[in-house]
């Protein structure tokens, strides 16, 4: 693997790949202990006087492994391809970014603070409800995304240099009209195919096993012969729900959930909101004027500041929602009054109330069984805890089965002849794998320590074991015949496709060499490069256009074979429609435009000094 590895040096973009395999095989939750061993700050990438540190690395590596743990939960498996495939991925993108770096202060791409800024207060993910640039929501934003303002601009720069340095000037790449007619007749053109279908289980045998045979296969082949083991087990299961379930809240802790969530239990009094907004007090006092004199709130916002309907409607809103300026205003209103203009910091308002919602209020008796309810579920967790190690030293100290259960107050379940695979006698849906693993952990008489399981915790006790063991051969023996049966056809298919590839390689006629071994010849209908037949997958199809007229392939499917010949091709001859050029033009732009902004890329890169410590990495002696 090396030895091909080393050869893709001549491309920067691939030293990337050097640096995977070393941090690959680093601690499970990242890089971090092999970086601080050899100190974080030393430099792995350096592209000019750009240099990338271990420890950004590791700093990247890390925020990706937590969002993954945040999407997927703590206990994601984290694999080796895995690891690789996310450090092969970061270690490309440092060199791109590098390379676009060094670009921009090669070529004088300049962008500009002002630039930044306006994008940053256009962009709506920033924006209020007044449709102004919130830096509330912008420092949340940042915080979800684990980034500070000065990386997030950054990395705003850097998109903006990759449009201007790669995107933009790719994408006045155009196509010609003649590369477009060509592409047209290639992709409509169609092919009729002739071909002979071999299904091995289709195929008589000349003969049945004979018993030496049988004998053979019986040793060769005893691993499938297995018996596997089989397990008699008792076991208790106990959920969290049922254990938390027998816990009694106190007051105090009613009282405290009920405050501390107490928008579950009290709904604040609403109002159904009307707002114009304007930049003077004069344009505010015209519409204000109009409206006291009777004209409507939603023609008067359109008329005189350019609002739309929706622009008008707040919609339901508490108090606490509205700016501070206008909150105590609006509140006072009664159904269908209207303020005089307010002045904030975005302008002048106007307000209107369409409708009063009232606080709401749940009634005692059900905000006391939500908030019991609530706090068992939170007490769960830690009263199954705390209830499995009392169990457990109870069992330490001798207690069986059935007085572990009589103290729970549940009974005992029973599973006859369980197998490892979690299949049991009298049961189609297997055993949970928690309790398959207890079950196969401890020797007859035995009692498990406690299991924990997703509902819950149990406890298993093995009663009695069967040991794996081979089948009697009479037992096997219709198994046998089928196994030699399926192997006996599978040859004669294959002996069968190469005779008959043979004499088609030697230029003999493929509907004669049909006839003479006895074997049907289907011929499809006319069909392009997108269509199928007999349920070949795209990329048969696609290596079937590529062969010449009458020059066989023999294509492996399910374990059948089919033998293929272009019979014929039929040239496209109709004029291709504008909608088809432009669908052609723009497939083949999309093609083009990706592979040549890669290609850009790394042109960019070949001027630089771009050096990868594969020592300092421990890739290499």
């Amino acid at each position: 693997m090396m030895s091909k590895i080393r050869k893709l040096q001549d491309t920067w973009v691939a030293k990337g790949i050097f640096i995977l395999t070393a941090l690959s095989f680093m601690s499970l939750f990242g890089i971090s202990g092999y970086i601080n061993s050899a100190g974080q700050n030393r430099t792995v990438i350096k592209v000019n006087d750009i240099e990338i540190s271990q420890g950004e690395i590791s700093y990247q590596y890390e925020k990706e492994l937590n969002t993954a743990r945040q999407m997927f939960g703590d206990n994601i498996n984290i694999t080796d391809n895995m690891r690789t495939s996310l450090l092969l991925a970061l270690v490309q993108k440092q060199l791109v970014d590098a390379v676009m770096q060094t670009t921009a202060e090669e070529y004088n791409v300049v962008i500009g603070d002002e630039l930044i800024r306006n994008i940053i207060y256009s962009q709506s993910e920033f924006m209020d409800s007044q449709g102004a640039f919130s830096p509330s929501k912008f420092k949340m934003f940042l915080s979800l995304s684990g980034m500070s303002e000065a990386q997030y601009i950054q990395a705003l720069r850097l998109d903006i240099e990759r449009l201007m340095l790669v995107n933009n000037p790719v994408a006045r790449m155009n196509v010609p009209s003649f590369l477009t007619d060509l592409l047209g007749k290639i992709e409509n053109q169609q092919r009729v195919f002739s071909y002979i279908k071999i299904v091995p289980e289709n195929l008589k045998l000349g003969r049945d096993i004979s018993d030496e045979e049988t004998e053979q296969y019986y040793q060769d082949f005893s691993e499938n012969f297995m018996a596997p083991e089989e397990r008699d087990i008792s076991y208790i299961a106990v959920s969290s729900e049922e254990v938390a379930a027998q816990y009694e809240p106190s007051q105090e802790e009613i009282q405290q959930y009920y405050q501390e969530n107490i928008a579950e239990f009290e709904t604040p009094e609403k109002r159904d909101v009307l707002q114009m907004v304007f930049d003077t007090k004069e344009a505010a006092d015209e519409a204000f004027a109009e409206l006291k004199s009777g004209k409507d709130f939603y023609k008067t916002a359109e008329a005189l500041s350019g609002q739309s309907a929706q622009d008008t409607e707040l919609g339901e809103v508490s108090k606490d929602m509205l700016l501070a300026e206008v909150a105590d205003d609006v509140f006072a209103l009664k159904s269908g009054e209207m303020t005089s203009p307010i002045k904030s910091e975005f302008g002048w308002h106007i307000m209107k109330v369409n409708k009063i919602i009232p606080a709401s209020k749940m009634p005692k008796d059900k905000a006391n069984a939500k908030a019991i309810e609530a706090i068992r579920q939170a007490q769960a967790y830690d009263a199954a805890y705390e209830m499995s190690n009392d169990i457990e030293d109870k069992i330490g100290a001798g207690a069986s089965l059935e007085d572990v259960a009589k103290e729970l107050k549940t009974s005992i379940k029973q599973i006859k002849a369980l197998t490892e695979d979690g299949k049991y006698q009298g049961s189609t849906t297997p055993l949970a794998m928690e309790l398959v693993d207890g079950a196969f952990s401890y020797n007859p008489g035995e009692i498990s320590q406690v299991i924990e399981t997703d509902t819950g915790f149990a406890i298993v006790r093995v009663d009695s074991v069967k040991d794996a063991h081979l089948l009697d051969l009479d037992e096997v023996k219709p198994l046998i015949v089928k196994m030699w049966a399926e192997n006996e056809r599978q040859a004669m298919a294959q002996e069968l496709s190469n005779d008959i590839m043979a004499d088609l390689e030697n230029g003999e006629n493929i509907a004669e060499t049909a006839k003479r071994f006895g074997v049907s010849l289907k011929t499809t209908a006319p069909i392009k490069k997108s269509e199928s037949f007999d349920s070949l997958p795209s990329s048969q199809i696609f290596a079937l256009f590529q062969e010449n007229t009458n020059t066989p392939k023999l294509i492996e499917q399910d374990g059948d074979k089919l033998i293929v010949i272009t019979s014929k091709i039929v040239e496209d001859k109709h004029k291709l429609t504008d909608q088809e050029k432009a669908n052609i033009r723009n497939g083949v732009r999309r093609n083009l435009t990706d592979e040549t902004a890669n290609q850009l890329v790394d042109s960019y890169g070949r001027d630089y000094d771009i050096e990868v410590d594969y020592k300092l990495i421990g890739l290499a002696d």
